[in-house]
């Protein structure tokens, strides 16, 4: 089980905004294969890009995503796929926080199902403490070609 409350917010890497980085994996080179972390989201701001990483970002609160200039609006739970190449931005109307999956495009693809934190998790994968709610994250191998 990992708790955001227990880990440190780091700021962004374009330093707008912060994060909680809870677990990621490596290859042998030090490549990142996989990372999940809670993004703590307090104001408009535009996303750090990831060339090479997919994220599957699920929001936690409502908010206006817009990725590729293409503006949707996530209710608490939503989720949204994108590469992380991509022109991210996000619109608050309130401070909210946001579960991110990134995998390595190619490599390894992700899943996550929200469920009652009281509930039972599913015995593979990680899973993240969110308030009243847990998020199970399914990582999965992508076959080599």
């Amino acid at each position: 089980m990992l708790d955001p409350s227990r880990v440190a917010p780091t700021p962004w890497r374009n330093g707008a905004g912060a994060t909680r980085e809870l677990a990621t994996g490596t290859d042998a080179s030090g490549r990142v294969l996989w990372r999940v972390s809670v993004a703590d989201l307090d104001h408009d701001a535009p996303f750090s890009t990831f060339p090479g990483l997919d994220r599957l970002f699920v929001a936690l609160g409502p908010l206006r995503l817009t990725v590729d200039g293409r503006q949707r609006r996530l209710a608490a739970g939503d989720r949204a796929r994108f590469a992380g190449e991509a022109p991210v931005t996000v619109a608050l109307d309130a401070p909210t926080r946001a579960l991110n999956v990134m995998t390595r495009r190619g490599a390894c693809r992700a899943e996550v199902i929200l469920r009652p934190a009281a509930a039972p998790h599913l015995p593979t994968g990680v899973t993240v403490l969110l308030d009243e709610l847990a998020a199970d994250v399914r990582l999965f191998k992508e076959p080599d070609d």
